[in-house]
């Protein structure tokens, strides 16, 4: 473990084993507890450190208050053909969404295609993950989620209607990284806001109204309101309303989330709905095919000429998958303050951090 200011470098096989236990402390079994745990940390590994370990210990807080249950417990409401529905009743969300994205692609390997409804879960907190499962098996992925507060008003609102929805698609390609698309439909997630309020930050002007309307940049304002903008206006509003339709709509789950307001408070319910679709490739083409043609439509992207002053080109998802690589080789850097509230964990429930 190395110091860097408010930062301490940890070794991934370190963080694993401490949070791993912490989870079956908590009444997890070792195998969900794996499956839960690995969603943060890829999320820490990739830079992504807004829905890592600082959204984990939320979630140590809803398994000890009750709001996720420790027992895993899906119950299946259709299962026809390339399509399922599931219920999760309030089991852990990246569990549950693991479990139903490896029902649509077996569902896929037979038919083509897979799509995997579930309702009635929590959080699963990083979208990427789900589909990055699908390209290990040489398949599209793609998810979408409704979520469990309220935080975006439709255009000409000040009061939040739905919660930023977020989607994620990914697909295999050969000499580059897998693309990878994980979007919410604000112009910023509400765990990048957090951070900025926590930082002592602004926020850019665009991101959220205040209490009254009006634009603010200043981060408490904006998680007072709760009323963050989304991308594109009324498109990408529109575009959340459409993952509501493909979520708790479709699926009989509570629509825009009922009555919960996020992750607090700790017993409460969170209602979340989500999809899964996973798409074959090899029903389409061969799978080395693909690859190579994806390898040709990232060539052509990144062979833009640069405007004056621009970055190197980069397409989704190169960008975490190199920090992934350098963080598993040099450690990944967690603020102190998460670490600290993680060592209080491990004294509450005995572990040995």
């Amino acid at each position: 473990m190395t110091n860097n200011a408010d930062r301490l470098t940890v070794s991934e096989a370190r963080l694993r084993d401490m949070c791993q236990r912490l989870l079956v402390a908590l009444g997890v079994a070792d195998e969900d507890a794996a499956v839960c745990l690995d969603v943060f940390l890829q999320a820490e590994l990739m830079g992504e450190e807004s829905h890592g370990l600082r959204l984990f210990l939320h979630v140590l807080g809803r398994l000890r208050a009750g709001g996720d249950r420790a027992d895993t417990r899906v119950d299946i409401v259709t299962d026809r053909g390339a399509m399922a529905v599931l219920e999760a009743n309030r089991s852990l969300g990246q569990v549950v969404a693991a479990q139903a994205m490896r029902m649509a692609m077996d569902k896929a390997a037979d038919f083509g295609i897979g799509f995997v409804g579930v309702r009635n879960s929590n959080s699963y907190t990083s979208a990427k993950y789900y589909p990055l499962l699908a390209v290990e098996r040489g398949m599209i992925g793609i998810t979408y989620t409704n979520t469990s507060r309220k935080l975006m008003p439709p255009e000409g609102g000040r009061t939040p209607i739905l919660g930023n929805n977020p989607m994620a698609l990914a697909a295999p390609a050969g000499r580059h990284p897998p693309f990878v698309l994980d979007m919410a439909c604000t112009r910023a997630a509400v765990e990048r806001i957090v951070q900025a309020k926590e930082q002592g930050e602004r926020i850019p002007e665009g991101w959220a109204l205040d209490r009254e309307g009006h634009p603010t940049t200043d981060p408490a304002e904006a998680l007072a309101s709760s009323a963050l903008l989304p991308f594109g206006g009324y498109k990408a509003f529109g575009l959340a309303v459409g993952h509501e339709i493909l979520t708790s709509v479709l699926f009989g789950g509570a629509l825009f989330a009922g009555e919960s307001s996020g992750f607090l408070p700790y017993e409460g319910t969170m209602n979340t709905s989500y999809s899964f679709m996973a798409i074959d490739v090899a029903a389409f083409m061969p799978l080395e095919v693909f690859r190579d043609r994806m390898d040709q439509v990232i060539d052509r992207i990144k062979s833009s000429e640069l405007r004056p002053d621009a970055s190197p080109i980069r397409v989704p998802g190169e960008r975490a998958f190199a920090e992934m690589s350098r963080r598993r080789d040099d450690g990944v850097p967690v603020k102190k303050l998460t670490l600290d509230r993680l060592t209080e964990w491990c004294i509450k429930l005995g572990v040995d951090g």
